[in-house]
């Protein structure tokens, strides 16, 4: 991760000097008894275009609105009415800053959700500490930019916590005894070489190493290095398009019942199969929850979140692809929790709100994410390892599913 933040010290400074425009949102005047409504949430993510990409970011914006829309049916929170507002940031670094400087300039947004990824959040955190507005995280892998992130808050695991979870299957549920990985030579790469050279052992495995490839290009010869050294299994790259490169090579090589396919939730989205193809079949990934999309019993769901997923089923149907549910119950949870940290606080300040929020204990069948929440002063991440789940892709018939292999314990 050192990498990542050598690599984006520019936007770092971009939005340090944007700070200066911000106004100062904390202070007295954002009790319920001062406050006048509408408060709002600002949302920032790319919600343009016809990219997989945007149709996420418009994923999210529904979850988001769904979860106000019951807010506002309850009353509201603490009598005020919520409204939401968008900023679209293109998944652009140039960009980002001032979508994020656009909604914060708004001194009636007392929650910011996104921007999605940790290039794009290095140069919003400025902004964020600076107008002292709490923050929440849908999609950012970087366990480093979360260090001393007082106002920020994650919807997902530490990235750290995805490898022992992964090996911990592997020794527990396969015969798996050496494991190796091929991904791109960049910073996520390296974190997760590091940590399988440091843990892989720990869990009875022999780890052969790190083939690092580029961005395109045929992957063939790192494979079949693998199948010489006697791998039995390799970790793939977050990044769906080189996960989906060596998967067909292992195909092409004919190799998919001697190197086992496994993988993060970088993988986890429905537009990985269907772009990877039969080459994705049996892949075995850790996730956060997939459960409306696997073969667990709608009565075995969690309280929260099979409320959620019916409701997004009747208001906004199902995707094109005929499965996904046009909403993430991660958008919905960071409003959830927020309103529950406002309670809390009986306060709009950024400042109580986010003391709060860090001492906030959700129940699995309360949390939309379906997983015990306890946030701590230093620790901001909503799902807790022993929260993630471990998922393989089927195919069935003519559509994706996912089977559950492990499911959370906490």
């Amino acid at each position: 991760m050192i990498r990542l933040r050598l690599a984006l010290a520019a936007l770092l400074c971009l939005a340090l000097s944007a700070c200066s425009g911000l106004p100062f949102l904390g202070g007295s005047d954002a009790g319920p008894d001062t406050f006048k409504g509408p408060v709002k949430v600002g949302l920032v993510d790319v919600l343009s275009g016809t990219t997989p990409a945007a149709t996420q970011g418009t994923y999210l914006q529904n979850s988001v609105q769904q979860q106000i829309d019951a807010l506002n049916a309850q009353g509201g929170v603490l009598g005020v009415k919520v409204q939401l507002v968008t900023a679209d940031d293109q998944l652009s670094p140039d960009k980002t800053p001032a979508a994020v400087s656009q909604l914060l300039a708004d001194r009636s947004v007392r929650l910011l959700i996104g921007p999605s990824f940790a290039g794009l959040y290095l140069g919003a955190k400025p902004l964020v500490d600076h107008a002292q507005v709490p923050n929440c995280l849908t999609n950012m892998a970087a366990d480093d930019l979360m260090e001393n992130a007082r106002f920020s808050f994650r919807m997902q695991a530490q990235d750290r916590a995805a490898v022992p979870t992964l090996l911990g299957y592997v020794q527990h549920a396969t015969q798996i005894k050496k494991i190796a990985l091929i991904t791109e030579d960049d910073g996520v790469g390296d974190g997760y070489d590091q940590q399988l050279s440091d843990q892989a052992g720990k869990f009875g495995l022999q780890y052969m190493g790190a083939a690092f490839v580029a961005p395109t290009g045929d992957q063939k010869a790192q494979v079949q290095q693998l199948l010489k050294q006697g791998a039995d299994a390799v970790v793939l790259s977050s990044n769906p398009a080189t996960a989906t490169r060596t998967l067909q090579a292992i195909t092409t090589l004919k190799a998919t019942a001697k190197l086992k396919a496994l993988g993060f939730s970088g993988l986890s989205g429905y537009s990985f199969p269907q772009a990877a193809g039969d080459a994705a079949n049996g892949l075995t990934f850790i996730s956060t929850i997939q459960t409306y999309m696997s073969d667990v019993p709608e009565a075995r769901w969690p309280a929260a979140y099979h409320d959620f997923v019916k409701k997004a089923q009747t208001r906004f149907g199902a995707a094109p692809n005929g499965v996904e549910v046009k909403a993430n119950p991660a958008g919905a949870e960071c409003v959830a929790d927020w309103a529950r940290a406002v309670q809390a606080a009986n306060s709009f300040d950024g400042s109580r709100v986010a003391t709060a929020w860090s001492r906030l204990d959700v129940t699995p069948a309360d949390s939309l994410l379906g997983v015990r929440e306890h946030f701590t002063p230093d620790l901001h991440d909503a799902v807790p390892v022993d929260g993630l789940s471990v998922y393989q892709w089927a195919k069935l018939g003519d559509h994706w599913g996912v089977k559950q292999l492990v499911g959370p314990t906490g």
